[in-house]
């Protein structure tokens, strides 16, 4: 009797499969993220070494101004070394807001984007499957991916704007995998000052009850794009103000609604904003990479939206809280 072969994996479970790899593939390489937008882009370099399931460290090559810097994962606890500066900054891990996920929830993908197969590739010696994402709603191509085919780890990630033009890369080099990466790569630097970061609150997926424990009149968007849905709320302490910090997801795409009563510390001008308007509000728009920035003041409440959304969408979403 002649034995039945196992069937081939669907796009979807090799996506799956790609975003439980970190938990058990430990790697060392080069990472590349390039950030295109209309007005400028942005560019990091670094090495990155990461010991399955939860320890990944980051050594800054490019920009310039971060040369030296680097970022530790333990778990849910990251610190931020600042060699400039001689210190180390102690913050809760966002692991929500990382741009090396793949997604926030594997659910949200599915449900909002039709992965199809494109023909295999070799990528940096790597046999790859290439899977497109494309979204139901609109038919548009939002992201491709190139995994690994034998150790299900994305080495190569583009996301796409609605007219098609590449608006993200990220992008590894010179991957290799190892089980034998040293806990000392993981370790805090000595003789560094210790500062704790901006202090959350635990992450909740309800997000009208964090904005009712905000302690002024926070508020939840009607309106949001197609697909989308709260994916979790935080209290955070920001310089020393209590914000409410709103996340929505699309499975791919991300939009955060930053809210608080604090003095007006918000400054854009290194992005050089443009003048736009919430409702009878004057407003600031702006952008860094392929992300966009919505700040407005509204019955003495500051309010930013930051977001992997055109300006109309989320001008819409900023009009809707004022409904």
């Amino acid at each position: 009797m002649l034995a039945t072969a196992a069937p081939s994996p669907s796009p979807t479970d090799v996506l799956r499969a790609a975003m439980q790899a970190p938990s058990h593939v430990s790697y060392v390489g080069e990472m590349q993220t390039m950030r295109i937008g209309d007005q400028h882009g942005e560019v990091a370099i670094y090495r990155v070494e990461h010991r399955a399931p939860d320890m990944t460290r980051k050594w800054y090559l490019a920009p310039e101004a971060l040369y030296g810097d680097s970022t530790i994962s333990r778990g849910s606890v990251s610190f931020a070394v600042d060699v400039k500066r001689n210190r180390v900054v102690v913050s809760e891990n966002g692991a929500l807001d990382d741009p090396d996920v793949l997604a926030g929830n594997f659910d949200l993908l599915v449900k909002n984007y039709r992965a199809v197969f494109g023909p295999n590739e070799t990528f940096d010696g790597h046999p790859v499957r290439v899977i497109t994402l494309i979204n139901k709603y609109t038919g548009e191509t939002a992201m491709r991916v190139h995994v690994d085919a034998q150790n299900d780890l994305v080495l190569e990630r583009e996301r796409f704007a609605s007219n098609g033009s590449v608006v993200e890369e990220t992008r590894f080099e010179h991957i290799r995998y190892s089980n034998d990466i040293p806990p000392a790569v993981f370790a805090m630097p000595a003789k560094m000052d210790v500062v704790q970061g901006d202090a959350r609150t635990k992450p909740s997926s309800d997000v009208n009850a964090i904005a009712n424990t905000a302690g002024f009149a926070a508020r939840t968007p009607p309106y949001l794009p197609e697909g989308f849905v709260p994916v979790a709320g935080y209290v955070v302490e920001i310089n020393g103000v209590r914000t409410i910090h709103l996340l929505y997801s699309d499975g791919i795409r991300t939009v955060s609604l930053f809210e608080d009563k604090g003095p007006n510390s918000v400054d854009l001008q290194r992005y050089h904003p443009t003048a736009a308007a919430v409702g009878p509000d004057a407003a600031q728009s702006a952008e860094q990479g392929s992300t966009r920035l919505l700040v407005w003041t509204a019955a003495g409440v500051h309010y930013s939206l930051v977001g992997d959304l055109t300006q109309p969408e989320l001008e819409k979403i900023a009009d809707s809280l004022g409904e």
